[in-house]
């Protein structure tokens, strides 16, 4: 194991050419871009010593990412200049860096300090009204029990308190762009339509279907437990009267939901009518401790 000498906190974002690494390639990438930005990176102990960067939570595998946060350990002290420009000519492709400050070394570990993550959802298949009703009868409820089901083992949650913040937003007209290139509303969108009127028509795809934008704000703390997206969805599923779109092939652009369904973030084949479907999920930031309440 190396001295750490200094420690960084990267702010960093996660565009299309990423989304679909997983968090073990993505952590590989990286290692290999500080080899080529020759970046002094401090290294664990152990047999197989690995450098020593540490991000605050794995992504999603098809989710983007707008504000995220990883720890820098290093072997040898740079300028925040000199270690700017190393990485923003070496970071791996799909990756954009957007800040970094420094740590005191002896700080405390930074996934324990996550107090919140924020997100933002374009969903397929639902109207704005009825959506808005079920979110409505979400921030309603004083309890929302639920399922998780990892594996063999099953384990009974209530999913309120987690979900501390909800609401309808526009949809992304670049998710329904990528849906439906050749429809009016997808031209629309992508010649940067903003009226009214082109957001009304983005609302409408293949066979007519409407699209939503949900925005939430959900827990994500070691101690109090962590909320996840398509655990929200999955419950305004229900509250819907919809089933969840899932690819025909059952890779890893989907995410198991809590009652065991499976929730798409994008590709396959478009959804049935009759379900629901997460068009380019984004997290747009995640919350320390001492930034929310």
């Amino acid at each position: 194991m190396s001295e750490v000498r200094q420690r960084w906190r990267l702010t960093f974002a996660r565009d299309e050419d990423a989304r679909y690494l997983s968090h073990l390639d993505a952590v590989h990438q990286w290692e290999r871009a500080f080899r080529r930005a020759r970046i002094p990176v401090a290294t664990s102990e152990g047999f197989s010593p690995r450098p020593r960067l540490i991000f605050a939570a794995p992504l999603q595998l098809g989710m983007l990412a707008e504000h995220d946060l990883a720890d820098l350990y290093m072997a040898e002290r740079l300028t925040a200049a000199d270690l700017r420009r190393r990485l923003i000519d070496g970071l791996p492709r799909g990756y954009r860096l957007v800040d970094i400050h420094d740590v005191w070394t002896g700080a405390p570990a930074l996934a324990p300090q996550l107090s919140a993550a924020d997100y933002r959802l374009t969903l397929f298949n639902v109207e704005r009204p009825r959506l808005q009703e079920a979110v409505d009868r979400i921030l309603a409820a004083e309890r929302l029990q639920r399922v998780r089901r990892r594996e063999s083992k099953t384990t009974t949650y209530d999913l309120r308190p987690l979900v501390l913040g909800l609401r309808c937003v526009e949809p992304d007209l670049t998710a329904h762009t990528e849906t439906n290139r050749d429809t009016p509303a997808a031209g629309a969108a992508a010649a940067g339509a903003t009226s009214a009127g082109a957001t009304a028509a983005a609302g409408l795809g293949q066979d007519r279907a409407p699209m939503a934008g949900l925005w939430l704000r959900l827990r994500h703390s070691q101690d109090r437990g962590s909320g996840r997206p398509d655990e929200v969805v999955a419950a305004l599923a229900e509250y819907l009267g919809l089933e969840i779109y899932a690819p025909a092939d059952d890779t890893d652009d989907a995410a198991q939901t809590d009652d065991g369904r499976r929730l798409a973030t994008g590709g396959g084949e478009r959804s049935r009518p009759s379900a629901l479907e997460v068009l380019r999920p984004i997290r747009e930031r995640l919350w320390l401790v001492d930034e929310v309440d």
